[in-house]
């Protein structure tokens, strides 16, 4: 599954940008292919292939609680399809 993240925080995005590449273990473990945009200093865009879904949920339910509060984030998830002409 396509996806696309919105991922804002009232950090610096190369705050934000070194607790997720410090994360890349964690999301190896359900997404591969991951681009990373930057958007502005407090917004970044993430597009990914989600390979586990339920394996996405279970961990980000654990360490999101862990970094948003000091990072101030929050993230809007949108699945992406292709356009069949």
């Amino acid at each position: 599954m396509e996806m696309l993240i919105i991922a804002k925080f009232t950090c610096s995005y190369n705050e934000w940008k070194t607790i997720y590449d410090g994360d890349l273990e964690l999301r190896q473990q359900f997404m591969k292919d991951d681009l990373v945009g930057k958007v502005n200093e407090n917004t970044a865009m993430i597009k990914a292939t989600i390979i586990d879904p339920e394996k996405m949920e279970k961990l980000m339910s654990e360490r999101i609680p862990e970094i948003a509060p000091k990072l101030g984030l929050e993230h809007e998830m949108y699945t992406l399809t292709n356009m069949q002409n």
